[in-house]
């Protein structure tokens, strides 16, 4: 390098390392991290390299570090709509939908004073339809279609400049599926279908053909599905790879409504499992309103199972979407479980609390709990009279259990004991950290009659750093040292970011450097994936979710309530021992 203290060189070289795709600073991942860092070293102040490695970051799910750099670069640049832009795009992906609607507003309105002051036509900008339609975006994850519907409908009339603007005009006609217009998506669809560019064509008639399927039109829509393919054969192959699930999922469609159940639910969730692993700065959202859409249609074609697995991906993926628990809702009634459907429904309103009034989903729900309110009376006084009438009858009833499953290193007390407590918990969240003296008193009280497993359940759309504490206390577990690392975690809330992390990991003479390769290198986070999976599975929607011996305890809860289930179990652990 001609000139090492250049900072646009180090940024160029970073551009080289992302390879295909957007590239120009879209595309990094760990290995052009080094090289905007670099840049900003020798240039501390350089907005273009935070902007970088903003996304960088994001495309790795370091979301904590995006965000970071996001703001740097606001900070730096806050007269620039896209530095505006950038920090709404790692608020959304850290689940805080209304600030990063506040952005992309900001962002909307420098553009707009922008073009008025150059006397720059609004059509001239390629970058504003991404910008409406991410806001769009938002507006449809709380519930406000009819924010979403307007702006999108702005977005598709604006000329597209490149292939991958072009492809994502889909959106338009994706979201009208999506609300039951056929008919409308089916039309602009077309348009897309009409156009010069490849990728336009291939979303036009994937769109026109799903828009068929739902019209009971599937012969029309499978030559749809053969002028799709035909139009992704002349795509790049780089790309081709990254739209083929958008195909798959028409094929996949065609099939459930063929009633060619076995290849359809596989093909699906085949779809699902490429979703997960989408790269691109805005595959986790597309993913989110795309498993809605399969839910949709598992629902439609009797397909519950894959309904409600879809229901389970759509919640981990973001657990503060409200479409994923009103999809569990669903599921949960199908499968007549009423206790579960309510409370995913109960879930699904609050977090629509901001929603359109008059958004369907809503009525449906609210209509369901308005019902299960009017009912629950009865029921409660038809119980009540049972037990006055026949008491040993209620006495001999137990709670509905789980059982739930636990990692031997992260138990704290007797392997042995009687009673075991399993906290699905998270190292940002308040309740969890009041709950923490009652756990240590329970222990203490019920010395080597009740242990305490801990499982990971880190609310991503709520705390962004819970993720990375939960990672950090495995890292340190590997040193053996987890309790020790669980214990400062929930007594700093204040210092989950990295840097705070290795300096509690030098307070507890952690191996620094094992520490912080363990922590860097992400080797534990399909771990925290499945404990969240497998919290949502066992019923878990918030936390602390605490269950003793497979019995639900929801919330920061009074220590008498623990001590009248642990007692409760401790007596029947009594009664088997002593037998007949």
């Amino acid at each position: 390098m001609s000139n090492p203290l250049d900072p646009g060189l180090w940024i160029l070289r970073g551009f080289a390392d992302e390879g295909p795709g957007a590239g120009m600073g879209q595309t990094g991942d760990l290995d052009s991290i080094a090289f905007y860092q670099t840049a900003l070293a020798v240039s501390p102040g350089n907005s273009a390299a935070h902007h970088y490695l903003a996304h960088s970051y994001e495309n790795i799910g370091r979301t904590e570090e995006a965000l970071s750099h996001a703001e740097a670069y606001l900070r730096l640049a806050s007269s620039i709509p896209h530095a505006h832009h950038m920090r709404g795009h790692e608020l959304r992906r850290a689940g805080r939908i209304e600030d990063a609607i506040e952005e992309f507003r900001k962002a909307n309105e420098l553009e707009n004073t922008y073009y008025q002051t150059e006397h720059i036509p609004p059509e001239d900008d390629w970058h504003r339809p991404h910008n409406l339609s991410l806001l769009a975006m938002c507006y449809e994850l709380l519930g406000q279609m009819k924010s979403a519907d307007q702006l999108l409908r702005e977005s598709f009339g604006l000329p597209a400049h490149g292939e991958f603007t072009e492809f994502g005009r889909k959106q338009w006609p994706e979201f009208l599926l999506a609300r039951g217009r056929a008919k409308e998506a089916l039309d602009q669809a077309r348009i897309l279908a009409e156009s010069p560019s490849m990728m336009a064509r291939f979303a036009g008639h994937t769109m026109m053909g799903r828009a068929l399927v739902a019209m009971d039109r599937v012969d029309e829509a499978e030559k749809e599905l053969a002028s799709a393919r035909e139009a992704l054969v002349l795509v790049p192959a780089n790309d081709a790879d990254r739209l083929r699930p958008y195909s798959e999922t028409l094929r996949a469609e065609i099939l459930l409504s063929q009633k060619k159940s076995a290849e359809g639910v596989a093909l699906m969730k085949e779809i699902e499992e490429q979703l997960r692993a989408s790269p691109g700065p805005d595959a986790r959202s597309q993913a989110l309103i795309q498993l809605d859409s399969i839910a949709r249609r598992a629902r439609e074609t009797d397909e519950w199972a894959l309904a409600e697995l879809t229901a389970q991906e759509m919640i981990q993926q973001d657990p503060s979407y409200a479409g994923g628990y009103y999809a569990m809702g669903l599921a949960a009634e199908h499968q007549g479980n009423s206790s579960k459907a309510m409370q995913q429904y109960n879930v699904a309103e609050k977090l629509w609390s901001e929603a359109d009034k008059d958004l369907p989903e809503l009525q449906i729900l609210r209509k369901k709990l308005s019902s299960e309110q009017t009912e629950l009376p009865q029921s409660r006084q038809e119980y009540l009279k049972r037990v006055r009438e026949h008491p040993e009858a209620s006495a001999s009833q137990e709670k509905a259990k789980t059982a739930i499953s636990f990692d031997p290193a992260r138990l704290r007390g007797n392997p042995n004991a009687p009673v075991v407590i399993v906290e699905f918990s998270d190292f940002q969240c308040p309740f969890c950290r009041k709950v923490q003296p009652t756990l240590k008193k329970l222990l203490a009280k019920y010395d080597g009659r009740v242990s305490l497993a801990y499982r990971d359940f880190p609310l991503r759309g709520m705390h962004g750093q819970a993720e990375l504490g939960a990672e950090s206390a495995r890292c340190a577990g590997d040193q053996g040292k987890f309790w020790e690392f669980h214990d400062v975690l929930f007594e700093n809330p204040d210092k989950l970011n990295r840097n705070a992390l290795l300096e509690l990991a030098r307070s507890l003479r952690l191996d620094e450097k094992q520490f912080a390769s363990c922590l860097s290198s992400g080797k534990f986070r399909p771990e925290v994936e499945q404990d969240l999976q497998d919290g949502i599975r066992a019923g878990v929607m918030g936390t602390p979710g605490i269950f003793i011996n497979g019995t639900l305890l929801s919330g920061a809860q009074p220590e008498a309530a623990f001590e009248h289930v642990i007692e409760s179990e401790l007596a029947g652990a009594k009664e088997k021992r002593a037998g007949p």
